[in-house]
């Protein structure tokens, strides 16, 4: 008569882990959390703020600095649509703009749409 013995398993544990998966939920997370606050650094204008002096010295050589030109087209609310450079951007509240400036909120005045910021 034969009888069934237990045998060790070989290849590891193949069952659901919570803890494992709790702490992979925690850490893609993390890790949008600092992807959403930090802006991306292919933006044209992620690169630090130039501050713009409103006086040249032409005998210096020096120009005054223009602030970039951008456009918001619509907003719904909490995020617009802002045209920069020949392309359409979708900013959202506390979205660094192409002036270095954070966008607080989004209001139409006399047809167009400008956006309010920090």
């Amino acid at each position: 008569m034969a009888t069934a013995t237990l045998q060790p398993n070989t290849t590891g544990s193949v069952g659901f882990n919570p803890q494992m998966a709790a702490l992979s939920i925690c850490a893609l997370s993390a890790m949008a959390a600092i992807f959403y606050l930090g802006p991306p650094l292919n933006l044209p204008w992620s690169e630090p703020a130039v501050e713009f002096t409103s006086e040249a010295d032409p005998s210096k050589g020096t120009v005054a600095a223009s602030p970039p030109k951008f456009e918001i087209v619509y907003s719904d609310g909490d995020r617009g649509l802002m045209v920069y450079g020949g392309y359409v951007y979708v900013v959202r509240l506390g979205d660094k703009l192409p002036d270095g400036r954070r966008a607080i909120g989004f209001e139409k005045q006399e047809g167009s749409w400008s956006a309010m910021t920090l």
